[in-house]
């Protein structure tokens, strides 16, 4: 008998992908056209596992017709077995009703080989219900490396997408596993709605590289802004004295209070609510909050930091400040303004977390400048200029502007790293 022949995998491959000598040239040009200083550091990357990457099955319209077609996470990337095996089962007639009501699935990657399923669909009526569960069943019979099943929906109705803001509620309906997900086999876990990079390998090796860069020491505290799972500030939250995080997301909540109860040190804390100019007067109006400062700004895609932000965390006198974004453009601006406000760059590492990727990141690190270097500490211009400044003035600065951090002698040495 004849037997039709089964279709292939249905993925198109790019014709050409970024390579890391393509960002290189970019990030060269770009440090040449902006005069940016400081010391660049090896680039830091880490080879994209497919089965570390989250993987989309979406609908989309090719001409009248509505079909499911798969979303690779980096150009000329190979597909895991999984993903054609669910297609596969997708394309099957007795699952015609529940096929059509799929908007999306997403394949959302732990870092070690496993996976939390989510899937947003329509589902009216008793046919597409029933074959929901039918293949849920498969699911969970045929694929152990899915550990848990979520169906979601969001009002008002849009695609679901961890890397942009949520606006809207997103509902997620547990058929089997748990709502968090593990990361990789670091004992720190994410909700399954909650943001992550679509390639994990590098994310997860982060902490340690931001680590090796700052040379935390006893005394130090760290605050992470924008902070999603919290697991940069969870990871290293043994080498700080304690670690505050900053979102204003309901997944990253819950993500960073359940990180919160599995650390030793039980010193990491949670702030639900967005980043603006006041914040940092109201956090450090409060006694407990003095100390020796780690900011560590991690940036959401092309965003700058809000209006204001530079100014009232610079008049904080952190000890260092971080900050990580992929916008180039935003970036220069950004290192402009912290030089104003008597910060120096000292050090930039080159991030590229997704392989493949049209995009990369630059984690800038910038630290007081103690010395008068850039020309715009104000001792050391009023003692060059033999300036006296009146008497009322230097009681308004020793109650207005009280530095954050406590130690005398700069925390940073000459060295050659």
């Amino acid at each position: 008998m004849y037997k039709k022949k089964e279709e292939t995998k249905p993925v198109k491959i790019q014709a050409s992908a970024f390579t890391l000598e393509d960002h290189k040239k970019q990030l060269t040009a770009w440090i040449e056209a902006e005069h940016i200083p400081g010391k660049f550091q090896a680039w830091y990357t880490a080879p994209a596992d497919p089965m570390h990457s989250d993987w989309r099955i979406k609908s989309v319209y090719k001409g009248p017709q509505e079909l499911l077609e798969v979303e690779v996470p980096v150009r000329k990337m190979d597909v895991p077995e999984i993903v054609p095996m669910i297609f596969q089962q997708l394309r099957k007639e007795h699952l015609r009703a529940f096929r059509k009501s799929i908007r999306q699935i997403w394949l959302r990657a732990t870092g070690d080989g496993r996976f939390a399923m989510l899937v947003q669909a329509n589902l009216r009526g008793r046919n597409s219900a029933h074959e929901s569960k039918t293949f849920t069943d498969f699911v969970q019979r045929s694929i152990p490396e899915i550990l848990s099943l979520h169906f979601i929906q969001c009002k008002p109705d849009h695609l679901f997408d961890p890397a942009t803001a949520q606006t809207v509620s997103t509902e997620a309906k547990c058929v089997f596993g748990k709502d968090f997900m593990p990361i990789a086999d670091t004992g720190l876990s994410m909700h399954v709605l909650d943001w992550a990079p679509r390639v994990k390998d590098a994310w997860i090796g982060l902490p340690k590289r931001i680590a090796d860069a700052i040379h935390p020491t006893k005394g130090d505290r760290l605050f992470e802004f924008y902070s999603a799972s919290s697991y940069v500030g969870a990871s290293l939250a043994s080498m700080f004295d304690s670690v505050d995080c900053l979102d204003c997301r309901e997944t990253a909540m819950l993500s960073s209070k359940y990180n919160a109860r599995t650390l030793i040190e039980n010193n990491l804390r949670f702030h639900r609510q967005k980043l603006d100019a006041n914040f940092f007067a109201k956090f450090f109006r409060k006694p407990e909050n003095e100390g020796r400062w780690t900011f560590y700004f991690n940036l959401p895609g092309d965003e700058p930091l809000a209006t204001g932000v530079v100014q009232t965390a610079a008049a904080s006198r952190p000890e260092r400040i971080l900050l990580q974004t992929s916008n180039l453009e935003v970036a220069a601006k950004e290192i402009r303004k912290f030089r104003n406000e008597g910060y120096m760059l000292r050090k930039s590492v080159p991030l590229y977390l997704e392989p493949g990727s049209a995009k990369f990141e630059v984690l800038f690190i910038f630290v007081p400048d103690r010395n008068g270097l850039l020309g715009r500490n104000p001792a050391i211009l009023a003692r060059s200029k033999n300036v006296q400044r009146p008497k009322e003035r230097i009681e308004r600065a020793k109650k207005g502007n009280i530095p954050h951090f406590v130690q005398k002698d700069a925390a940073f040495r000459s060295r050659k790293d």
